[in-house]
């Protein structure tokens, strides 16, 4: 609830110490379109709220909800972790669905005059002589952050804040409900060896209707009486954009907003809100980085499972999954999870080339989130977002590499009591057609023959494909054929390294990636 969220933050934070280096002022709340709720805090601005201030702010966020008046008919699925449990009274039913969120349609009265809460709004004819309330809720999404412009004279390949001297790291983590989120971003700061130089960007998008959801800026006790605790020592840090989970529209909203976080910092990198880091991850994601001579490069997998990491932030072996497998589902591309391989001494720590790329792991050069920043339109696209993401940066010069050895570690299962959070896809009732014109919208932006007016065309230029290399090379390359919904097996050559020893030759002396020109689109792949 905003209460119980309000109560979380409710903490004096003490003012920055005097050798702490922060890129912007400590206050960072930005509110550019004149909307009720701001865009973006800093971590200081919400631990330095007090109760009131936060409980105020948190129920602007909360969806304005009424009931209709009873029909007869029913819904017939339970909400989910209330399996239909029966209520005495029409208020203790309204307070649980307004407490289960956007998981309850309405209120039903039972034949023996109990009430139930039930998912969806579809009414059906009851048997037994059943009646529903519909719940009905509205609320105004808040805006997204605003975006970071390149400033007048500066060259976009020369971007990069530093901190002493030394250069950034800025880390966008998405969370959709995720109770995990506080120790993702304690772990990116705690497993740093240079955490003064790392700066991260956190979309929260709870409901703040519901008991279930912690904020991901949360500390055990008040700043002022332990200013050591990591969140309050890098409050400064640590941008923030909350939105509403009633309003998320899947992975790439998240991700779009979390990218619009990001303020010029050397170095970007991507985590999902349920990772662990290894120790020393920023001096190690660097190090591997500077290894491959290329500054077009971007480090990517499906991160390795937390299980192969210790307490202590050791890894347990000097391995890293590499990103090759790959099958059609429906229209789409889509990535499988592929087992973990040690890279060989003869390529002396530099990652290896392969042709995809993941949403869980990302490390590049800053300047990739400029050129090619999560695309704004693709509301509730689940696959599709991974190989759309790997065609722009590709066709804008950049080349993917899967890391030496893993610096970031993935919890896969649900985590302590094995209960995974929430999806975006209990938002789907109400969006049920935009996965399709999603899908419809990265069809056009590879040139396929797409019905006027069945894709989103906002900003379609902006989020397109780049100039530097043709398309038409990348998948013929790696053998995808989209209309014919077929995928070469690439991993025999990924896993052999012929791919990276293959192209790696190309690689431009200036190191502004790989010189494809001079590579035969047929090099890996006969027809």
């Amino acid at each position: 609830t905003a209460a119980a969220t309000a109560a979380a933050l409710d903490m004096p934070l003490p003012p920055a110490s005097a050798d702490e280096v922060v890129l912007e002022e400590p206050s960072v709340t930005r509110n550019d379109d004149g909307g009720p709720f701001p865009s973006m805090f800093s971590a200081h601005d919400i631990l330095s709220k007090d109760l009131h201030q936060m409980e105020a702010l948190l129920e602007k966020l909360k969806p304005q909800c009424r009931y209709k008046d009873f029909v007869d008919g029913v819904i017939f699925e339970c909400v989910e972790g209330d399996g239909c449990k029966r209520y005495m009274s029409l208020e203790a039913a309204i307070t649980a669905c307004d407490q289960a969120g956007n998981k309850c349609g309405g209120v039903v009265i039972t034949g023996d005059a109990q009430y139930e809460i039930r998912k969806g709004t579809q009414v059906g004819q009851s048997p037994s002589g059943e009646r529903t309330m519909l719940r009905q809720c509205s609320f105004d999404v808040v805006a997204p952050p605003p975006e970071f412009h390149v400033p007048e004279g500066v060259d976009v390949d020369k971007i990069g804040t530093l901190v002493d001297g030394k250069p950034t790291i800025f880390v966008s983590v998405a969370s959709y409900r995720d109770h995990r989120c506080t120790g993702t971003v304690e772990s990116l700061f705690e497993r740093a060896l240079h955490p003064q130089r790392v700066f991260v960007g956190v979309v929260e998008q709870n409901s703040y209707t519901s008991s279930y959801d912690k904020p991901c800026i949360r500390v055990k006790r008040s700043c002022a009486e332990m200013p050591y605790q990591t969140l309050c020592k890098y409050a400064n840090q640590i941008r923030v954009h909350m939105v509403q989970a009633e309003g998320s529209l899947g992975p790439t909203f998240g991700r779009h907003r979390a990218d619009r976080l990001y303020r010029g910092e050397t170095y970007a990198m991507q985590v999902d809100a349920h990772s662990t880091m290894l120790k020393h991850w920023d001096d190690e994601g660097i190090s591997q980085h500077t290894k491959t001579g290329n500054d077009m490069a971007v480090l990517t997998n499906y991160p390795s499972d937390v299980t192969a990491i210790n307490a202590n932030g050791l890894a347990k072996w000097q391995t890293t999954p590499m990103m090759c497998a790959s099958h059609f589902e429906g229209e789409m591309l889509r990535f499988d999870s592929n087992p973990e391989t040690r890279i060989p001494a003869r390529f002396l720590g530099s990652p290896v080339l392969q042709p995809f790329w993941g949403a869980g792991a990302s490390f590049s050069k800053g300047h990739r989130l400029v050129r090619v920043p999560y695309d704004c339109c693709l509301s509730m696209l689940f696959t599709g977002e991974e190989i759309s993401m790997a065609m722009r940066m590709w066709t804008n010069g950049y080349d993917l590499y899967t890391f030496h050895h893993s610096i970031i570690y993935h919890q896969y299962g649900g985590g302590p009591g094995g209960k995974r959070p929430p999806m975006f896809w209990e938002n789907s009732g109400s969006h049920s057609n935009d996965a399709q014109r999603s899908v419809n919208r990265i069809k056009k932006l590879i040139g396929m023959d797409v019905a006027p007016g069945s894709y989103s065309e906002e900003n379609f230029e902006k989020y397109g494909l780049g100039s530097r290399r043709p398309l038409s090379k990348y998948l013929r390359l790696f053998d995808i054929d989209f209309p014919a919904r077929r995928v070469g097996d690439n991993c025999p050559l990924v896993t052999s390294f012929q791919v990276h020893e293959k192209l790696i030759v190309h690689l431009r002396k200036d190191g502004q990636g790989l010189d494809y020109s001079r590579v035969p689109e047929d090099l890996f792949h006969k027809r």
